[in-house]
């Protein structure tokens, strides 16, 4: 515990200190905004908004004034599917239902793309790296678990998704690669073990089944690629029979998911009503859709239900981006873990593709894609441009 508390600290010194200490503020004062005000919370959520998003790119652009042109034309495959996604969602902004929306949660996914790909490409040899990958996820995962129960809900059991998609991601990785590991590194070993254990406690506590069965699923994706076969296939079996067995697996998640019930449970949340509701806008603007992030609003404002967000991915991008935006975002997945999967026997790379199959699933019950950007959201983001980052370091500094 002592390690694992001084590996935090050291890089959130490392983090507030020059050239990153500006920045950091500005994106965790962005990060609360986010989760503790709502956008339709008056002066102050549009004044955070526009002054940590602007202030962002602001500092990016005089710390490296061509980062924009080295983002689109220099980086990946991976990640210049990703910026076209969101220049196309930018576009959106002219058809949107809510312009406002449309322009500044697609321009603020940008400007978060670009500030990580400056981030990363500060460090020049992985272990630094990955380090600071996963420092930076354990700041923001504490930041929200705290955070929220001093704020929201002071109990042990929390149903909050960003924090607990998280950990599922983070989890994901450290034990792809902990079970991975060809090289005798006993301070890798160390911190990989500790960053697993807060996001195993940090699952623990939460109730959100999706986030938890994602994890699941990375688990298993790091136990066949490391060569545990056998094992990966009895996970997979476990999950086809509770599969199998519906009434079985809602009692258990009744048993460790407090505040639920049945009802809940078999309408995946309640949100099956809200995906009807969506689909039938949709297929009204089925070539352009209703403008990034927008068909949550249009949903409340024509339908009969409420949501801040589309709680998938895919419908979220169809209905807000029609066909053209979920061709591309599609498109971007396939590049992506294609791009990954090809280098899985390389360092790093086995994590990134289990966290990434973890936020594939993940986004089946939550559009941190489609609609505002969250932690979940940045995290997903570092996990693609860290693919192409990890291709252009050394594994140590000399």
């Amino acid at each position: 515990m002592v390690y694992y508390l001084s590996f935090i600290f050291k890089y959130l010194k490392s983090l507030l200190s020059k050239p990153y200490k500006y920045l950091t503020i500005l994106f965790f004062i962005w990060l609360y905004r986010v989760d503790f005000i709502p956008a339709d919370g008056g002066g102050m959520a549009k004044v955070l908004q526009v002054v940590t998003i602007f202030g962002m790119l602001l500092l990016l652009i005089r710390k490296r004034n061509n980062i924009v042109l080295y983002s689109y034309c220099k980086t990946n495959y991976s990640v210049v599917s990703l910026l076209l996604l969101y220049s196309f969602a930018l576009l959106s902004t002219f058809w949107a239902f809510i312009p406002t929306f449309a322009f500044f949660l697609s321009f603020q996914n940008i400007v978060l793309i670009l500030f990580l790909i400056w981030l990363f490409s500060t460090i020049q040899d992985f272990k630094s790296m990955e380090k600071c990958f996963l420092a930076f996820i354990m700041l923001i995962i504490l930041f929200e678990t705290i955070l929220y129960r001093v704020i929201v809900q002071s109990t042990i059991f929390i149903h909050y998704l960003p924090s607990a998609s998280s950990a599922a991601m983070c989890f994901s990785y450290c034990i792809s690669e902990y079970l991975s590991m060809k090289y005798r590194d006993t301070e890798r070993k160390r911190y990989l073990k500790w960053c697993m254990i807060v996001s195993i406690a940090v699952l623990l506590t939460s109730t959100s089944s999706g986030a938890n069965a994602s994890a699941v699923f990375g688990f298993a994706i790091g136990l066949f690629f490391s060569g545990k076969i056998i094992y990966a296939l009895l996970l997979v079996g476990v999950g086809i029979f509770l599969y199998l067995n519906q009434d079985l697996i809602l009692h258990l998640l009744l048993f460790i998911m407090p505040g639920k019930d049945i009802d809940e449970l078999q309408s995946v949340t309640g949100r099956r009503e809200l995906w009807n509701t969506m689909i039938a806008l949709a297929n009204q603007k089925p070539i352009f859709g209703w403008g990034f992030a927008c068909i949550e609003r249009a949903a409340t404002v024509f339908g009969d239900k409420s949501s801040p967000d589309a709680h998938n991915n895919f419908l979220g991008m169809y209905g807000s981006l029609g066909y053209i935006g979920l061709v591309l975002f599609i498109y971007h997945y396939i590049v992506n873990t294609l791009y990954i999967f090809r280098r899985k026997t390389r360092i790093g790379f086995l994590g990134l593709l289990a966290a990434s199959c973890c936020s594939m699933l993940n986004g089946y019950s939550f559009g941190f894609m489609s609609g505002k950007g969250c932690s979940i959201t940045v995290i997903y983001f570092s996990l693609v441009i860290l693919s192409f980052a990890y291709g252009k370091c050394r594994y140590y500094t000399k």
